[in-house]
């Protein structure tokens, strides 16, 4: 694989991981704004979700210095 596809398939990467982390973060505000309380899994994997998007973050700026 050659730089340019790599570069894309880790920003491909990064914007499927933000896009399920605002899924689950507007499914627990949604419960929030409905008076309830996300159950502390669904808490845990907007938490891991939220990892995820900061690791591949890194991951890609770091790709795009060395290029």
């Amino acid at each position: 694989m050659d730089n340019s596809n790599s570069l894309s398939a880790m920003r491909a990467n990064y914007c499927s991981l933000w896009d399920a982390h605002q899924v689950i973060a507007d499914a627990n505000v949604r419960l929030l704004k409905a008076g309830k309380q996300p159950s502390d899994e669904q808490l845990k994997n907007e938490k891991r979700a939220a990892e995820a998007v900061q690791t591949a973050r890194k991951q890609l700026l770091a790709r795009m210095a060395a290029s």
